[in-house]
């Protein structure tokens, strides 16, 4: 148990930390078009409550064939609206139908092989990576707030438990991506271990990592790395050792992530407020754009006192 604890700790924080800061570098280069979303409101909240509640029921009930084509259409969206400003619409769908051919492929003829798992789980970590990136930056650039993300972990606090304890289905999610297309999760195997963490927390990790960075700067984002790592993957991972109902024999481990990390993202988001309003994406703007504007005023006036200097 000792060492598939360890290995679930290192591919659930590899996997935690890669996609929130890809996802913070890609906020600070890449412009989105801003999505005919709207402000975003308490309503729209409940619409996306609505879908991730009702989803995986669907994933419960579809037949395999009918499923994977289901997540080919939404992981083929989410990587081309977020490769779209990086590439041309050519190449963008080159890369595209590589990554998921091949994820079929080697899901269909090579998992009888420890290789052909850890094949596997690269190339769906890569789709389920940008997936998570681009759509993080879609809400966040779109208009999403810290506020509403801060709601939102905590309602996923109370659904995560709920399906966790009283209606099983997270664990029957689990089951019904084991060892099938597009697995929807970030995760790696070595020699008797296979561990991951699904892309709804890493979503939400994203959210909250892109959304405190752009509200509040250098202390949202020190505050969003501390309540990842110890209540997106610290915690998460050594519950079993308490909770053993999580533990399913040799089929896997199953932990409700966001029963630990809601609770602390809303907490969070109620200390960073308390100390500055959160900036909105105009101010953001604003921001960055003076910051711009004042690296190019110093950088010619460093030039114009280079070029007075006695030769």
């Amino acid at each position: 148990m000792s060492g598939q604890m360890l290995f679930q700790f290192v591919v659930v924080a590899i996997g935690a930390f890669a996609s929130a800061l890809c996802a913070v570098f890609y906020f600070r280069r890449v412009r989105l078009e801003r999505p005919a979303i709207g402000v975003f409101n308490v309503r729209d909240i409940l619409v996306l409550s609505f879908f991730i509640v009702t989803l995986p029921l669907l994933y419960l009930i579809l037949p395999g064939v009918v499923l994977t084509g289901f997540l080919v259409l939404t992981f083929s969206s989410a990587l081309y609206m977020g490769l779209r400003p990086l590439l041309s619409v050519r190449y963008i769908w080159l890369l595209i139908g590589a990554l998921i051919v091949a994820d079929i492929v080697v899901t269909e003829t090579l998992l009888g092989m420890q290789v052909g798992w850890q094949i596997y789980w690269i190339l769906n970590s890569t789709v389920v990576l940008i997936a998570v990136v681009s759509v993080s930056n879609l809400y966040v650039q779109g208009g999403m707030r810290l506020q509403h993300i801060a709601w939102f972990s905590l309602f996923l606090a109370v659904y995560d438990a709920f399906f966790a304890f009283v209606i099983p289905i997270t664990q029957q999610l689990a089951d019904r991506f084991e060892a099938r297309p597009l697995d929807a999760s970030i995760g790696f195997a070595m020699g008797p271990y296979n561990a991951n963490i699904g892309i709804g927390d890493l979503l939400v990790f994203c959210l909250f990592m892109v959304a405190a960075y752009k509200g509040f700067g250098r202390r949202g984002i020190l505050a969003a790395l501390s309540i990842t790592g110890v209540f997106g993957v610290l915690l998460p991972v050594l519950t079993p050792l308490v909770i053993t109902s999580l533990i399913r024999g040799t089929i896997g481990i199953v932990v409700p992530v966001q029963m630990f990390f809601g609770p602390a993202a809303f907490v969070t988001y109620l200390l960073l407020s308390k100390r500055a309003p959160e900036r909105s994406m105009e101010q953001w703007f604003s921001k960055r754009a003076a910051e711009e504007r004042s690296a190019i005023q110093t950088s010619q006036a460093i030039q114009s006192q280079a070029e007075s200097l006695p030769v």
